[in-house]
């Protein structure tokens, strides 16, 4: 089976998934109590009914859920995501401003979690019981054990706070500087990476604790094959064995858990984003979510579940780069 061919079979098997995905997030956050015009008449307790009403049907929540998701979905398929109930702005547009700093913060946090956890597995797996063996160990642990919402409090506590004798080294909320005028792009970027650092680092160190444990029973695994004393045998220089015969071979396992838990590294988003403010679409959910906004919601429920497909995907394919053998 040729690339192209595997990938339109992955594609057309995606698309019934997202749609029962569709289904039951519909349902689930219609049949939930409440509804998008509690936080409206909370703040304006004396609306009359009859607006109440008229905007139900303007909106049509007045019709069952099933009439509602058909009318959902055709606008889907026609590339229409709505309008948000609170603010009446596009959906589309609404996400389309946040999912690129979502992006950055999982692709920043991935990126500092894969450089450390990856040596810091392979040199653990290779000084098996050793002090540095043991360092890594118990710092995984406590890492995986870490919930990230604390660990982001901690950082901002020692690092953005400063502290005691932690110096105040990195802005605590926000994706830039608010009323700062960039001087060139390059003063924007790094003033961007400046407030990226401690959500990122959050994300990452926690993730990183996770793929420093697999990497390391991973290539303990491959150590013990036959190739591999073949290899050393042959009178092949230790690094030369390491990291050309059993890292390649370790990081199969590597790859396909870190792809597949890329969907939950969403939630951990969404938990980091909340506490260091950062404008992505992990704080546009949580907020919608409190005001039952349905057309936002469902545009993220989609847009994840198309970005966890992606990664899916590309998880597969990069099996034949890691290993030759490994054919569609």
């Amino acid at each position: 089976m040729t690339l192209r061919t595997y990938v339109i079979r992955r594609i057309l098997i995606a698309i019934p998934t997202l749609i029962a995905i569709s289904a039951i997030t519909f349902t689930i956050i219609h049949l939930a109590p409440g509804g998008p015009f509690q936080v409206f008449l909370a703040m304006n307790p004396r609306t009359p009914g009859w607006q109440i009403e008229l905007l139900r049907k303007r909106y049509g929540l007045d019709k069952p859920i099933l009439v509602q998701y058909v009318i959902w979905l055709k606008m889907l398929f026609s590339g229409n995501l709505g309008f948000s109930f609170i603010s009446g702005q596009p959906v589309k547009m609404m996400i389309g401003s946040r999912v690129i700093n979502t992006l950055k913060l999982m692709i920043t946090s991935e990126i500092i979690a894969l450089i450390t956890a990856i040596p810091l597995g392979v040199i653990s797996a290779v000084k098996k019981n050793s002090i540095i063996d043991n360092f890594c160990r118990v710092t995984a642990f406590l890492g995986v054990s870490m919930p990230t919402f604390w660990f982001g409090l901690l950082l901002i506590y020692l690092f953005g706070l400063g502290v005691g004798p932690f110096p105040k080294l990195f802005p605590i909320f926000g994706a830039s500087t608010i009323g700062k005028t960039f001087n060139s792009v390059w003063e924007k970027w790094a003033d961007q990476l400046w407030h990226l650092a401690l959500p990122a680092l959050t994300l990452g160190l926690v993730r990183m604790a996770f793929i420093t444990r697999l990497t390391r029973s991973s290539v303990l695994d491959v150590l013990n094959k036959d190739f591999v004393l073949t290899a050393r045998m042959k009178g092949l220089k230790e690094r030369v064995v390491i990291y050309k015969h059993v890292l390649r071979n370790a990081l199969l396992p590597v790859v396909t858990t870190v792809g597949l838990s890329l969907g939950f590294l969403l939630s951990g988003a969404v938990l980091t984003e909340t506490i260091f403010a950062w404008p992505g679409m992990g704080r546009l959910s949580v907020w919608c979510t409190f005001t039952r906004d349905y057309p936002v919601i469902m545009g993220i429920t989609m847009v994840v579940a198309l970005m966890v497909v992606i990664f899916n995907l590309i998880t597969d394919i990069s099996y034949a780069i890691l290993d030759p053998r490994i054919r569609y």
